[in-house]
């Protein structure tokens, strides 16, 4: 069975851990022969075609991004005339919604995944040529031999430390300036506007497991790892345990956090006054500093809470951090962001981010 993965990125400089995360889990699979094409956005999706065409795979498989959407289709739209015979499966968090109305418009894509597909996939594997065993598979959407939409709801991965690192597939990315890397999976927050506002219980991995997959990426040589985890401090304590941990490679390593400042312990003060410079990039979301505005978005913490903590975390000299807004959440006017970037420019963060809001699918405010 032959596997191509279409690794389709905004630039060269971005990866996805998509291929990794899910190869590690069957990399021992020898039944199993994994391909990939990398290509971006940009590139002439004839030439991409002509590209996956040479490998006349069984399987062809990618990740789906807003950003990448409408480019995937068009090549898998050819695709599929050229290869007929093959399986064509996309996950990826545009289709966290509802994915019927996509299966219908789109009958080229044999299935979708919704959720964590580390432990659906390799089920899925097992028997991707007899769509009639699909309807046991956690995640799986797909339209059935009678054109009925199938949902197998949502897959979620409840033993995150049993997971094989990405780290271990060949597949990895060790050339990029930056690594990701997940200590845990799912939010104890519930805003409305985020992908990870249901995702619960959040799962961590073990501050020893941790050490390892860090200890392999600094013999990589690599100098800025990128934390995913939705809230790092969502546990003062083990914020304080990761922060010691992240000490140990120190001044190799320097770490960009997702920090919330409502939830900023005096412990963990503390810990922030004394870690060297360089160690830490901060990205503090505040969204808005509106309370109405907080509140219909769902998003927990004090917002008084929330401005003391960032200027508690401005006011610190050993590290730089940004401060998040998104225009368009409701009820939040342009006039009210005009004045929220004043405000916090007055606090001297490294940089406000001003994003868009976006209505991603299986958030509640795409529903």
């Amino acid at each position: 069975m032959k596997i191509l993965w279409i690794d389709l990125n905004s630039s060269y400089a971005h990866s996805s851990l998509a291929l990794p995360a899910l190869h590690a889990q069957i990399a021992k699979n020898n039944s199993v022969k994994w391909e990939i094409v990398s290509a971006t956005i940009n590139e002439n999706v004839g030439m991409i075609v002509d590209e996956i065409y040479r490998h006349q795979p069984d399987i062809i498989a990618a990740t789906t991004w807003l950003f990448n959407h409408e480019q995937l289709l068009h090549i898998t739209a050819r695709l599929k005339a050229l290869l007929p015979n093959s399986c064509f499966i996309l996950g990826g968090p545009e289709f966290l919604g509802n994915n019927e109305d996509f299966l219908h418009k789109n009958p080229f894509i044999d299935c979708v995944f919704r959720g964590e597909g580390e432990e659906a996939f390799p089920q899925w594997l097992s028997c991707w040529n007899q769509p009639e065993k699909w309807n046991s598979i956690p995640g799986l959407c797909y339209m059935n031999p009678q054109k009925q939409y199938i949902d197998n709801g949502i897959a979620r991965v409840l033993n995150f430390s049993r997971l094989v690192p990405p780290e271990n597939s060949c597949f990895f990315n060790w050339s990029k300036p930056f690594v990701q890397l997940e200590t845990t999976r799912g939010c104890f927050n519930t805003c409305a506007f985020c992908v990870s506002g249901e995702e619960k219980p959040v799962r961590t991995l073990s501050i020893e497991s941790i050490r390892e997959r860090l200890q392999i990426i600094h013999s990589h040589g690599i100098k800025n790892v990128r934390v995913l985890d939705r809230t790092f401090n969502y546990n003062p304590r083990r914020a304080k345990e990761l922060l010691q941990l992240f000490l140990e490679f120190n001044p190799d390593i320097c770490f960009h956090l997702e920090i919330h400042p409502a939830l900023l312990s005096e412990e963990l003060k503390n810990e922030l006054k004394r870690l060297p410079k360089g160690l830490l990039h901060l990205e503090a979301g505040i969204q808005s500093l509106r309370e109405p505005v907080l509140q219909k978005s769902r998003r927990m913490g004090s917002l008084e809470d929330s401005l003391q903590g960032l200027r508690f975390l401005c006011s610190l000299p050993n590290m730089e951090t940004h401060a998040d807004l998104i225009a368009g959440l409701p009820l939040y006017r342009l006039s009210e962001i005009f004045e929220d970037v004043r405000t916090l420019a007055g606090y001297n963060a490294g940089e406000i981010q001003l994003e868009s809001l976006k209505l991603l699918p299986g958030t509640e405010m795409r529903r």
